[in-house]
Parts: C-alpha cells; sequence; structure tokens
C-alpha cells in the first residue's frame, strides 16, 4: 500500500483507542524481565566527547520560546553550541535510585520514561567536529561516529526541503526505537513516540533559538535513503523527523557513495515482542518516492470551520524576563507526581497557553486545535474551554465544575482531577488524513508533543508543573461536542501546582 490509502491510519487509530471497557479487559502484563535498556550503544564505534562545562543557556525561557531566528541567518555553530541543543533535547540530567531499580531522566518528557526517540547528527559546517554522521549518547554526552564525510547533499536530495538541508550547518536526526515504548503500551506506543519526539523537539527549538540559531522541522522525506544511512531497519526503529539547523554560507559539496553500515548497537532485551499492527502503521506511513515526498509537502489543509463563539476571554501575560532561565528550567523539568487542588492565576494560565501555542518552523501546516477543562484558575469560571491560538483568547463552551470527568477522562487518574487546568490537544484526523496521507497522523501527533512540550517549559519557568497524561478517547471526543465533533484528542497536559517535590 502506499501513503495515499488512508483506511491504514482509520484501522490503526480505532483497534489502539482506550475505553473503559479496553483498559478494563487488557491482558496485558509487563514483563520486566525484558525492559528495554534505555540507551542504542554502539560498542565498535569511535567516540568523540562533548564539552562537559555546558554553561546552558539564562535566556527567559518565554523568550526562547517565542524567538524566532530566520532562516537565512548564517551564523557559526561551534561543538559547544551544539552540545547544549543536544543535551537540552536529549541530555540525562539526573537519575535516582528506587529500592534495586536505578531511573536515568532525561531533559524532555517521555511517556512512562521510556524513551524510545534516537538523535543522530550529520555535521558539515560544524566548528571543531569532523564532517560525519553521528549518534548521540545521553549517558555519558558522548558522540559515536557512524560513517566520515558530509551527508547533508545525499539527505537533502532525499527530502522535499532539499535547499534548507543543503545549507544547513548540521542536521538533526529523530528515530523511533518502538520496542522501548511497545514493552509497556503495545501497538498504541506508536502514538507516543510522536509525543516524546515532539517533546524533544520543543526543548530543541528552545534551545537553537536561544543560542541565535535557525531551526526547522521536516517529516516529508524519503525514509528508505535515510534508513540505508542511518543503518536502521525501518520496522524495529523507523524514521521521525529531521532538523535543519543553521545556514551556512555555501551550500554542502556532493556526499560520499553510501555503503551498507556495519556497525551494530548492543540488543535492548534478551527477547523483543512484536506489534504487527504498530509495524503496519509504519509501513503505510512511509514515502518511498520522490514524487510521493514532493505531494505531501505541497500538501494544503482545507480551512477549518471558524469559531462561532462571540465571547473571548484575554488576560494579561507574565513578561518573558519573569521566568527563569531555559537552562535552568530544563535542569529542574519533570513530570508532577500530584497536583495540590489550588488555583493558578488566570495570567499564568494564559501566559503557558500564548508561549506554548506558536506553530513550529516546519514543512507541514498546523494540525491541531486546543481544548481545556479549568478547574481552578483565579478569574476564570471553572469549565470547558477553547483556545483559540490566533486570537490568544479562552472561548467557553460550557461552565461548570468538570473536575471529576477531567479525572475520569485521563484514564481516572487523580491528576486530571486535582490539576489546576488540563490542556487537551485535537486534530481532525480526516481532514490531515485527505491533506497529507497517512503521513499526517505521526505529523499530527508530533505537532502535539511539540505544543505540549512547549507548555511543560513554560509551566516550569513560572514554577508551576505539568505532566503528559493519556485518555480514554471517545469519552474526550464527546466530552467537547458539539465544538470537538469529528476531532480525536491526540495528547493531554496536565498543569497546576505540584503537591511536593517528588518529580520523574
Amino acid at each position: 500500500m502506499a501513503n495515499d490509502y488512508i483506511e491504514a491510519s482509520r484501522v490503526f487509530h480505532e483497534i489502539t483507542k482506550h475505553s473503559y471497557t479496553s483498559v478494563r479487559s487488557s491482558p496485558h502484563i509487563l514483563d520486566w524481565d525484558i525492559k528495554p535498556v534505555p540507551y542504542k550503544i554502539y560498542p565498535g564505534a569511535a567516540s568523540v566527547a562533548l564539552p562537559r562545562d555546558l554553561n546552558l543557556s539564562a535566556t527567559p525561557t518565554l523568550s526562547a520560546l517565542s524567538s524566532y531566528v530566520p532562516a537565512g541567518f548564517s551564523a557559526s555553530i561551534e561543538t559547544a553550541a551544539l552540545t547544549r541543543i543536544l543535551f537540552c533535547a536529549g541530555g540525562l540530567t539526573r537519575h535516582k535510585r528506587v529500592g534495586a531499580d536505578d531511573y536515568h531522566f532525561r531533559a524532555a518528557a517521555s511517556a512512562g520514561a521510556l524513551y524510545p526517540i534516537e538523535i543522530y547528527v550529520a555535521t558539515g559546517a560544524v566548528e571543531g567536529l569532523e564532517a560525519g554522521l553521528y549518534h548521540f549518547s545521553p549517558a555519558d554526552l558522548r558522540m559515536s561516529g557512524l560513517r566520515r564525510g558530509d551527508w547533508r547533499s545525499y539527505m537533502a536530495d532525499a527530502a522535499a526541503k532539499g535547499n534548507s538541508i543543503l545549507r544547513a550547518r548540521a542536521v538533526i536526526v529523530l528515530s523511533a526505537i518502538y520496542w522501548r515504548s511497545e514493552w509497556k503500551y503495545r501497538a498504541r506506543a506508536y502514538r507516543y513516540c510522536y509525543w516524546d519526539a515532539g517533546t524533544m523537539l520543543a526543548n530543541l527549538l528552545a534551545a537553537a533559538a536561544a543560542e541565535e540559531i535557525s531551526a526547522e522541522v521536516i517529516t516529508a522525506f524519503e525514509d528508505p535513503a535515510l534508513e540505508a544511512l542511518l543503518g536502521i531497519d525501518g520496522e524495529r526503529e523507523g524514521m521521525v523527523a529531521l532538523v535543519a539547523l543553521g545556514r551556512s554560507d555555501q551550500p554542502a559539496a556532493p556526499s560520499p557513495e553510501i555503503e551498507p553500515l556495519v556497525l551494530e548497537s548492543i540488543p535492548l532485551s534478551s527477547r523483543e515482542v512484536a506489534y504487527p499492527d504498530l509495524v503496519k502503521m509504519h509501513r503505510e506511513s512511509r514515502l518511498v518516492t520522490a514524487d510521493e515526498v514532493a505531494t505531501v509537502a505541497a500538501a494544503k489543509l482545507d480551512s477549518a470551520p471558524t469559531s462561532s463563539s462571540t465571547r473571548q476571554l484575554r488576560f494579561e501575560t507574565i513578561a518573558s524576563e519573569d521566568s527563569t532561565g531555559l537552562g535552568e528550567t530544563i535542569i529542574r523539568r519533570g513530570s508532577s507526581r500530584a497536583f495540590a487542588q489550588d488555583a493558578i492565576g488566570a495570567e499564568e494560565l494564559a501566559t503557558i497557553m500564548a508561549a506554548s501555542s506558536e506553530h513550529p518552523q516546519a514543512d507541514f501546516p498546523p494540525l491541531t486545535d486546543t481544548y481545556l477543562i479549568v478547574n481552578a484558575a483565579d478569574a476564570m469560571e471553572p469549565g470547558a474551554y477553547y483556545y483559540n491560538r490566533q486570537a490568544r483568547a479562552f472561548e467557553m463552551l460550557k461552565a461548570g465544575n468538570f473536575r471529576g470527568e477531567a479525572g475520569y477522562l485521563c484514564l481516572e487518574q487523580q491528576l486530571g482531577l486535582d490539576c489546576s487546568a488540563l490542556v487537551v490537544y485535537m486534530a481532525d484526523l480526516e481532514r490531515t488524513l485527505h491533506a497529507l496521507g497517512n503521513r499526517g497522523y505521526g505529523d499530527a501527533h508530533l505537532e502535539a508533543g511539540i505544543l505540549g512540550g512547549r507548555a511543560y517549559l513554560a509551566a516550569y519557568s513560572l514554577g508551576r508543573g505539568a505532566t503528559g497524561l493519556t485518555f480514554y478517547d471517545d469519552d474526550t471526543t464527546k466530552f467537547f461536542e458539539p465544538h470537538a465533533a469529528g476531532k480525536s484528542p491526540l495528547l493531554m497536559i496536565a498543569l497546576g501546582i505540584p503537591r511536593s517535590l517528588m518529580k520523574s
């Protein structure tokens, strides 16, 4: 089948939905003996040590989230700056021992702290770093050398945004090792991998902006060509996104002839369990020809219905300089374990929503809409809201105390009931699939992850907490109907005041 066979996405989405019944009838039990290793390790690869004196950016987080670095800006990139960007995206921030187990926490949020996303870097114009293809190792802050030479031209040939890549000083590649997330979430893990990639991109884009380096997210590319470059199979590990980082004065020279990558990584587990539905979904979303890439890149999304609300609530937002520095925010960030049932300020919620809602520099159009259940925010009536991203305004859908509903919708987790506000990213998947084919399914979840990741950063920069949640799919849509009719929830982010200092 091809990318335009969108029945594949429809079927996958239906069979991976959560419902009250499906969650209770699931026979799945976690097998701790085969829990995957959270790091990809190439024992036979030479490695390069990255600078350890990181000196992370003190740029106010809200400024970094709202900054825009023009794609034509051609400042140089030094190895230290690249290291800071990589660390902020996926670096190891701390570890904690609980009983007999060690837990390693990264810079960006990950569903279940399973970290399925891998980072590769193709360098060509980075000061102090030989041109080559590298794999970033967060465990020891090193990069394993996979291929020598400048591969930007090869990558540009495979992508619709070829000129952005050809002129980039470095290209960051995100892939997903599905088994890491499948171990807990089974086939639904495909969705979670895109969330995780999105939260990493939120950090990466903010870090790049703080360094005054342009960054463009690209998802329209020929998967087989990039799989061959990385030496991945497209089934156990699949492509997710590229990021064109910076701009060089001269386009890249032709790349070397590609040869099979002979380096092997260590096994993640003694045994892996395959989930054919996930493999099929990714296979049907791959772009395998230049024509498919061009079609997706040129796709236009039909205009969504405009809001009919005549009552829009706007609040003053907090000055960017009143937020903590980006480096401090990322080091401190974690997923809140419990919230107090206390109110945050309406200006705080407005600031978080405004800072997290800008569409990223990307080759896909805006695909998601934002809804909220406001449990407790000063100067806001409790109820269900639609957030109009263009107007930066809240539109009330229905008034009422919906703490119980919020707790129920996120799989009856106390976090939803106790939080100050539950943010719900939704999309009209039919519109998305008709425009972008199956590729749009991943793009929509990726965008939700980016927006959710920005909400994390904005909340923590203001001294508040956040955590990502999953949900009962159809019940969530029904709750926000009729406004959300035909839309599917993609990701929930609970915002509020942490009840304790325990974080993950």
